[in-house]
C-alpha cells in the first residue's frame, strides 16, 4: 500500500477533523468535541503548518506543527486505525522535524498521556525524552539539530 506525505490544504480539514475525533477517543477522552470552528485556519496562511499522509487518494494520518521562537510544538498526531504500525507516525514526525530545522529552532516538543504507552514508546525510539510532567501527560522534548536537511529522508 503506497503512502505519499504532503502539507495538508483546506479541502483536507474535515478529514483532519474525524482522525482528531478517533485520537481523543482512543486516548479516552470522549467529552472533547474537537476542535474550535476556525481552529485549523491558522495552519494554511503561515508558521504552522500541517502534513497529511494520503493513501489511494484519501487522509490517513496528520501532524500539525505549531512554531514558536525557539522550538516547534507537535500539536496532534493521528494514524487511521487501519494504518497504524506502518511506520506512517514515524514519517509525519521526520516531517515536523525536518520542518523544525529547516525554521531553525533548536527543539521539537510534544505532550503524551501518560496512558499512550504505544505514542510513549514511539516518541522515545525516536529520541524524545521526558521533561515535565503532570497529572495525567508528559512533555517529552527532542533537541533539533539547527539546518539539518538529512531528518526526513533516513
Amino acid at each position: 500500500m503506497k503512502v505519499t506525505y504532503r502539507r495538508a490544504v483546506p479541502a483536507d480539514i474535515p478529514v483532519i477533523e474525524r482522525l482528531f475525533a478517533d485520537m481523543l477517543a482512543s486516548v479516552g477522552d470522549d467529552e472533547t468535541e474537537g476542535y474550535e470552528s476556525g481552529y485549523l485556519d491558522k495552519f494554511f496562511g503561515g508558521g504552522d503548518v500541517i502534513y497529511v499522509a494520503v493513501s489511494d487518494g484519501e487522509v490517513v494520518g496528520y501532524i500539525s506543527v505549531e512554531v514558536y521562537p525557539d522550538y516547534v510544538y507537535l500539536d496532534d498526531l493521528s494514524v487511521t486505525e487501519a494504518f497504524r504500525g506502518m511506520g506512517i507516525g514515524t514519517k509525519l514526525i521526520k516531517f515536523a522535524e525536518r520542518y523544525a530545522a529547516d525554521s531553525s529552532v533548536s527543539s521539537a516538543a510534544l505532550h503524551v498521556e501518560r496512558t499512550n504507552t504505544a505514542a510513549r514508546y514511539l516518541y522515545q525510539r525516536l529520541g524524545y525524552a521526558v521533561t515535565d510532567e503532570d497529572e495525567s501527560r508528559l512533555k517529552m522534548t527532542k533537541h533539533i539539530r539547527k539546518g539539518r536537511t538529512d531528518v526526513l529522508y533516513r
